[in-house]
């Protein structure tokens, strides 16, 4: 039996579709790019050309959108349809193309507990028995070994065009420290290690954990759509105005408070307030509190992990800075 997708449902499902979607998906602001999109599934026989067709010639008459029905949800959620329906609902479609203009694909996780001898080596994960690399260290600080956080199989996260900024091989491993009765509130240098490990072929699972509480996950993923925070560096960008109160409704209605979920780039969804100070810092994952895994990190917070684009673009991984917020 084959192993089981980590995307049970993705957005792109047709040859050569993937390429004219991330079009779209590159600025949700151009109609024309929507529109061609559009006639190419329509070329296709795919009923999905002809929502997408509705949906913006109905948000631009200020109309109600279609209904979504059975359509795939990823495949609505990176052509910007639900993200249409909240700015209707927020009245602030006189900032459509400003807020449109500003939104990333990101990939939301979903854990469940599988017992490690059912999940293959390599694949993405979270707790239990890490893969390593031939004769490679468990990481340690101040002498005891840090905890087995997770691992994400970059080949399988390339299947996604929310990843396409990532490298399409390798594995990220993460371990931490924590705290059972307090949580973390202070990761100090080498209290937590992110690794590229760029060849899984070579990668083989751990015969023992070295005391590590937490259980087992399998990791599903789903493709979404996010936006910057109310407070984000793009404040300016998304201009809101003074009145607080259209940015609470932006925040509250549109952006959301967050949905659970793990999180692979796109933009990160603070508890306490914005994470990457600046434009140029861009989010690598979310680590959320797990009633799977079993680690809750504080009061139900996350731990956010941040790269420079640079960095990023550079595929170089040893810079990722992190920090946790609770709730």
């Amino acid at each position: 039996m084959p192993p089981k997708s980590p995307f049970p449902e993705p957005a792109a499902t047709l040859p050569g579709e993937a390429d004219i979607l991330a079009a779209v998906v590159s600025n949700l602001a151009d109609d024309t790019a929507k529109l061609v999109y559009s006639d190419w599934l329509e070329e296709h026989d795919d009923p999905r050309g002809k929502l997408l067709r509705d949906s913006v010639t109905a948000f631009r008459a200020g109309k109600k959108l279609p209904p979504l029905k059975t359509t795939s949800r990823p495949w609505c959620e990176l052509v910007g349809i639900p993200l249409l329906n909240k700015i209707q609902l927020a009245e602030l479609t006189a900032k459509a193309d400003q807020i449109l203009a500003l939104a990333r694909p990101a990939l939301t996780c979903k854990s469940t507990r599988a017992a490690d001898a059912k999940i293959p080596v390599g694949a993405s994960k979270l707790s239990g028995l890490p893969d390593l690399p031939p004769k490679a260290a468990w990481p340690v600080f101040q002498g005891e070994p840090l905890h087995f956080l997770a691992q994400f199989n970059l080949t399988e996260l390339s299947k996604s065009l929310a990843c396409r900024d990532l490298p399409n091989t390798g594995l990220i491993s993460i371990f931490s420290v924590y705290d059972e009765d307090e949580g973390n509130d202070d990761f100090s240098k080498g209290s937590w290690r992110l690794f590229h490990f760029p060849d899984v072929a070579k990668l083989s699972r751990c015969v023992s954990d070295p005391g590590s509480p937490f259980q087992s996950c399998r990791l599903e993923f789903r493709e979404t759509m996010s936006l910057p925070a109310w407070d984000s560096p793009w404040k300016k960008e998304l201009g809101l105005g003074l009145d607080q109160s259209n940015w609470d409704v932006y925040q509250e209605q549109v952006v959301g408070f967050g949905d659970g979920f793990h999180r692979v780039l796109g933009y990160p969804i603070p508890i306490q307030g914005d994470v990457l100070g600046k434009k140029s810092v861009r989010h690598l994952l979310t680590i959320d509190s797990d009633e799977y895994s079993g680690w809750n990190w504080g009061d139900d917070g996350c731990l956010y992990f941040l790269i420079d684009d640079a960095d990023l673009k550079a595929k170089r991984f040893d810079r990722v800075r992190m920090e946790m917020q609770c709730g």
